[in-house]
Order: structure tokens, then sequence, then C-alpha cells
């Protein structure tokens, strides 16, 4: 008998013994998660999916809290052959339900054929973003820095500033999912100062395509274009960067240096017109999982 959208699903929580078709869900969908990805629901947030008889896990979801305001919804995927039957819709009621009673207004990044869904469920529209992709990149070993600018590698010792620069920027404190993806690649962590004060940083993790760039933080655009020089140079593989329209200077930069844009993203939050960071200084985003 074919499944149909009014039969009853149930949501279930995802745990360790669910990475593997989660996974296979993601991959099939061509997105660019591994594992360590899918680790920070299970550690810091929450993950939810939906199986159907006989077919195993068809469908995911995931909250992450972040900070004292607000939360985040991604890692939201169904089997093509199952779309259409009201599994997202009766994940993303479930991952709003989640969050709300945890007192945080719900946000996430939308791909244009997610954004109709999530406008019909009262999300709306804050910064707007593109997703810059590139197989390798070109770039030659950078030159002097401008007088008073200074890029060097970000270590653990710096959280705490990456911290503070990235509440600055993002409007959540998010200490927990920095540490995790400044351990993921630490060898690209990059942090600007300028005069002896921080000014900067970006970190980057591993991929199932491509490393992901983000966030990237940054007073102006010469320090941003410092930041992404010099981790380019020590990237041996293709990369995503997701950055915000405003940031033109940015984006021309990239585009001299191998990278086209590959798609749209729309950051949108639950019933709320503004956003909780400030886009002057938000370069680019962790990517759509941690926004």
């Amino acid at each position: 008998m074919a499944i149909t959208e009014a039969e009853n699903w149930r949501v279930r929580v995802l745990g360790p013994g669910d990475l593997a078709p989660a996974r296979e869900l993601s991959a099939a969908a061509d997105w660019n998660q591994v594992d360590a990805d899918w680790r920070v629901f299970l550690e810091l947030g929450h993950l939810m999916g939906i199986d159907a008889p006989g077919h195993g896990l068809v469908a995911t979801a995931a909250t992450l809290p972040l900070g004292h305001e607000f939360g985040w919804i991604s890692m939201m995927v169904v089997r093509a052959d199952f779309r259409r039957r009201g599994l997202g819709r009766q994940l993303l009621g479930q991952c709003i339900l989640d969050l709300a009673a945890q007192g945080l207004v719900p946000g996430l990044d939308a791909t244009p054929a997610g954004r109709e869904l999530y406008q019909r469920h009262e999300f709306r529209d804050t910064w707007a973003m593109t997703r810059w992709k590139c197989e390798r990149p070109g770039v030659a070993a950078p030159g002097g820095a401008a007088p008073g600018l200074e890029v060097r590698a970000a270590t653990a010792a710096d959280l705490d500033t990456i911290a503070a620069l990235d509440t600055r920027a993002f409007g959540g404190r998010r200490r927990s999912v920095l540490a995790r993806l400044l351990e993921r690649a630490p060898w690209l962590a990059t942090l600007a100062m300028r005069a002896g004060e921080p000014c900067g940083f970006l970190l980057a993790r591993d991929g199932r395509e491509a490393f992901q760039l983000g966030p990237i933080v940054a007073t102006d655009p010469e320090a941003a274009i410092a930041l992404l020089g010099r981790t380019l140079v020590l990237l041996a593989g293709g990369a995503y960067v997701d950055v915000l329209d405003r940031h033109h200077e940015v984006a021309a930069w990239l585009a001299a240096h191998g990278f086209a844009p590959q798609r749209r993203l729309t950051r949108m939050l639950y019933r709320r017109d503004e956003p909780f960071g400030d886009a002057r200084f938000a370069v680019a985003i962790a990517g759509p999982e941690f926004g």
C-alpha cells in the first residue's frame, strides 16, 4: 500500500547509531556534511528523524541552542521518494516547539526551495547571502600585510577572543560550537590583529566534498580579505564560503580568485524581522548547519 501524507508519521530522537543513515540522506541530497557535523547536534542540541516501515530513516532535522535568545534549525532533509508527504512540515513544527520550549526564537538559513516552506510557517527574511564555490582556489602567497594589520594562526588560546568577536557579529553565544570548529581544521584557523587589537577571525572545517570556510568575522573588508588570503594559501582542495551579499569587496575578491556563485541563501527568523547579529561584521556564516 502506498504511504500517503495522511499517515501519522512518528518523530523520534536520534542517537549515535543513526549517524550512518543520516549521513547517507545528506549525501544523497548532495550536501557537504560529515559525521563530525552531525555529532554537534547529538552533543549540544537535539537530532530527530522519521522512519518509514521497511525503509528505515527517511527524514531528519536538528535544533541547536545558541545562547539565551535564539536557537538554530538545520539538517532538515527528506529522502527524495518521500518528499511532498508532510514529513518536512512535521519536523519543522517539532523543531519550532523544541526551541520555543527553551524560550528561544527559531532561526535558520534557507535555500530558495526551502524558503517557500518556511515563509508559510511565519519565518521572515533577514540576511541575504550567496554560497561561493571553488574547486581549487587560485591564491599566491600573500605579500606584506597593510600597515598595522597582522594575520596569524589562531589557536585554542584564542578561543575567548574569537567567541567575543563572533557574539558581536552573530548575535548569539556559541563558544562550544566554535571550539569544535577550531578543532576540525586548526591549520586553517586564522586571527587578524590591527594595532595589537583583534579585528577578525576565520574558522574552517572539512566536508564530504569541500572545506567549508566560516564563520568569518571582520571589522572591515581589508581584514576579511587578509584572513581569506592566508587561509586559501594553505588549502589543498575545494572550498565553499557563504558570504553576506552586502560585502561586495569580499565577493569581488573571491570571484577574482577562482570562486563562483553556487546558490542563494536567506537567513530567516520565526516571527521576527530584525536579525540578532550585526551584518557589518558578519562576513560569512558558519554554514547553514550552525548559523
